[in-house]
C-alpha cells in the first residue's frame, strides 16, 4: 500500500507530465473499443438489414438454353416442395422483380418494386399484413387484377386515406388494393416497404411471358438448410433436361454469414492498429520512468543505504508505472465508451456500448503494457550502487 500511495504521490506532484504520459494509454484503450464497437454495429446493421429481408431462405434460378423445347416446371417445383418437403419447409414462391409507375389519381410512384408472387409470398420473404388480405390462391388460379400494396407505396399514393378496395395503376394495367403491409424498413422511399406484391400468374398480361424461372423456399429452420439444398439438387438434377436447361440453387444465409466473417476478421485487424497505439503508449511511460529514475537517483541512494533490497526498489517504480497506465486505462475506458456512443448514434441510430470483456481485457492489457515498459526503468533503478547515488546533486 505504501508503495501505490508513492506512486499516486509522484503522479500528482507532476500533474501534467503524467497527463501527457497517459496520453498514449487514453489513446490507445479508446481506439480500441471505439473501433471494435463501430465495426459491432456495423455487424448488426446488416445482419438486422438480411433479417427485415427474411432469413433461411433457399434461392432457386432456372436458365433455359432453347425454350422451344423447354417445359415448364415452375407448379411441380411448387407441388414438390409444399408436397414432399413439407415437415421442413413453410412455403415456396415464384420470385421476380421489376419495376414500373404507379398511379392514383394524380399521385404517382415510379421507385417501387413490383414483386410477383403466390399466396405465400409475404411469408417467404417475411412480411406481415397490417389491414386487408394478402393474395389467395384463388387470385392465382382466376388471375385477379389485385395487388398488396408496402408501407411506404400505401403512403405515398394514398396520404391518410384507406386503400383497401382502391384501383391503381401499374403502367397503364388496374389493380385492385386487397391489402397494406407492416412497415419494417421505415416507409421510406426505395426502401423495403417501397413495393407491391401481384399475383404471379398476371405474368403474361403485364410482363408478356408465362414462364417464371427464380423461385423462393422459405425453411423452417437454419438446421434444415443444407438437407433442403441438398433435395431440391436432386430433384432438379432428374426433372430438368441438362441438354436444354440449367439451375443454381444458393443458400439465402450465405450472405449474411460472410458479413459476419468480414466483419469478426475486420475487428481483429482495428484492434490490432489500435493496439499500437498502447504499445506507442508504453513507450511513453517507460522514457518518462526513465527520467524519474534521473531526478530520484539520490532518493534511491538513501534507500539502498539503509539496506533496502533491489526488489523493493523494483516494486516501487513497477507500481508507479503501473498506477500511471491504469490510470491512462480508466480514461481511456470512459472516453471509449463516449465515443461508442456517439459513433453508434451517429453512423447507425443505435446505442453501442463496448462488450464487457473487451473492456476488461483492454484495461488489464494497458496494465500489462505499464509493467512491461517499466520494468526497465525499475531493474536500473535498483541495480545503482548506494556511494555512485549518494554523490549525485
Amino acid at each position: 500500500m505504501d508503495s501505490v500511495k508513492m506512486a499516486f504521490d509522484s503522479i500528482w506532484e507532476k500533474k501534467g507530465r503524467s497527463i501527457l504520459t497517459m496520453l498514449g494509454i487514453i489513446i490507445g484503450v479508446s481506439a480500441v473499443l471505439i473501433l471494435v464497437s463501430v465495426v459491432q454495429g456495423y455487424n448488426a446493421d446488416l445482419t438486422a438489414y438480411y433479417e427485415k429481408q427474411g432469413v433461411n431462405k433457399v434461392n432457386i434460378s432456372l436458365t433455359y438454353y432453347d425454350r422451344t423445347n423447354t417445359t415448364d416446371i415452375s407448379q411441380e417445383l411448387m407441388d414438390y416442395v409444399e408436397d414432399s418437403l413439407s415437415q421442413v419447409t413453410t412455403g415456396i414462391t415464384p420470385s421476380y422483380t421489376t419495376t414500373g409507375t404507379l398511379k392514383y389519381g394524380s399521385n404517382l410512384n415510379s421507385t417501387a418494386k413490383i414483386y410477383f408472387g403466390n399466396q405465400q409470398w409475404s411469408a417467404c420473404n417475411n412480411f406481415t399484413l397490417d389491414s386487408g388480405r394478402d393474395l389467395l390462391e384463388l387470385d392465382m388460379e382466376n388471375r385477379n387484377d389485385v395487388c398488396v400494396l408496402g408501407s411506404y407505396v400505401a403512403e405515398s399514393l394514398f396520404g391518410y386515406r384507406d386503400p383497401i378496395g382502391e384501383t391503381i395503376m401499374l403502367n397503364g394495367h388496374p389493380l385492385t388494393v386487397v391489402g397494406v403491409y407492416y412497415p419494417k424498413d421505415g416507409s421510406a422511399e426505395e426502401s423495403m416497404d417501397d413495393m407491391i406484391a401481384i399475383p404471379y400468374t398476371l405474368n403474361r398480361k403485364i410482363l408478356g411471358s408465362d414462364l417464371f424461372t427464380d423461385f423462393t423456399i422459405k425453411v423452417s429452420a437454419s438446421s434444415y438448410m443444407s438437407s433442403v439444398i441438398d433435395r431440391v439438387t436432386v430433384w432438379l438434377e432428374d426433372t430438368l433436361n441438362a441438354n436444354t436447361a440449367t439451375y443454381t440453387v444458393e443458400n439465402g444465409n450465405d450472405a449474411m454469414e460472410a458479413v459476419s466473417d468480414e466483419t469478426a476478421s475486420l475487428q481483429v485487424v482495428l484492434g490490432g492498429v489500435a493496439g499500437i497505439a498502447l504499445l506507442v503508449g508504453g513507450i511513453g511511460i517507460m522514457n518518462i520512468m526513465l527520467v524519474t529514475v534521473t531526478e530520484r537517483t539520490r532518493e534511491i541512494g538513501i534507500k539502498k543505504a539503509i539496506g533496502a533490497p533491489r526488489n523493493v526498489i523494483v516494486t516501487q517504480f513497477l507500481v508507479e508505472a503501473a498506477v500511471l497506465s491504469g490510470c491512462g486505462g480508466i480514461l481511456g475506458t470512459l472516453l471509449g465508451y463516449a465515443g461508442s456512443v456517439i459513433g453508434g448514434k451517429a453512423l447507425y441510430d443505435m446505442l453501442l456500448f463496448p462488450n464487457f470483456w473487451m473492456v476488461l481485457a483492454s484495461f488489464f492489457f494497458s496494465i500489462v503494457i505499464g509493467i512491461g515498459f517499466g520494468l526497465y526503468p525499475a531493474v536500473k533503478a535498483s541495480g545503482l550502487q548506494p556511494v555512485d547515488a549518494l554523490r549525485v546533486e
